[in-house]
């Protein structure tokens, strides 16, 4: 099996490709571009690089959320077009999720990324194992929950902003990796897209944006009562 994996979530760029399980080629990059011009030439350079034929892929995995609503949009609209287009399978795996599974820790790793006014999209992993949802959330709940948990917790990702709340809460429990060094990496998408089931239709495969997005809240203040995704996306 062909593996075709990207991951345009938040500023960093990772295309990867894999056959079964093994990795042929990772292409990362953190410099803060577009990901709708990066994207289309990282993906033809990486297949180039194989001489693989876009036609030769058997399965398209995406990092579906949360992260940038922007950069969502266009990694799902992308693997959208294409697995449509080859008529191939559709994976999606959780940003947060290809953070947690690449690192190996003895205790709770906690995923988590800048929904800013001290708010996060995080989870709280223990090998590699989900213990606390995904969500959106005020990070005074994340650290509330931690607290309930015995044994010492590694943050990684958007993890600047709250560095001295972390070591404030938790001292000595805590170890935090930074930003540069909790960038997505190519084999974690790999191996969880290789394990996830592909989505049974393509049309209603969205971005797991974990919360409503502007354009939706603006709506629901005009049409107060009437909090179904149905009514918004047939208005628009």
């Amino acid at each position: 099996m062909k593996i075709l994996a990207f991951d345009t979530s938040n500023q960093p760029l990772t295309v990867s490709l894999a056959e079964d399980e093994q990795i042929k080629q990772i292409f990362t990059t953190n410099i803060a571009r577009n990901h709708s011009i990066q994207l289309l030439p990282a993906i033809k350079s990486a297949l180039a690089s194989q001489k693989w034929q876009l036609q030769e892929i058997d399965r398209i995995v995406v990092a579906q959320g949360p992260g940038s609503f922007t950069g969502l949009r266009i990694g799902v609209t992308v693997a959208k077009v294409l697995a449509d287009t080859l008529n191939t399978e559709l994976v999606g795996v959780s940003s947060l999720a290809i953070l947690a599974s690449q690192i190996s820790f003895n205790g709770l790793v906690v995923p988590l990324f800048d929904a800013r006014n001290q708010n996060v999209f995080a989870g709280v992993y223990q090998e590699e194992k989900s213990i606390f949802p995904e969500s959106h959330q005020p990070i005074s709940n994340l650290f509330a929950f931690l607290q309930t948990q015995p044994g010492n917790i590694l943050f990684m990702g958007d993890t600047t902003p709250f560095l001295d709340q972390i070591h404030d809460q938790f001292g000595d429990r805590a170890s935090v990796l930074s930003p540069e060094d909790s960038l997505p990496e190519g084999e974690s998408i790999i191996k969880l897209g290789i394990d996830a089931t592909p989505t049974s239709h393509i049309a209603n495969f969205n971005p797991n944006y974990l919360r409503k997005t502007q354009a939706e809240l603006n709506w629901l203040a005009a049409h107060p009562g009437e909090d179904k995704p149905e009514n918004y996306v047939f208005e628009v």
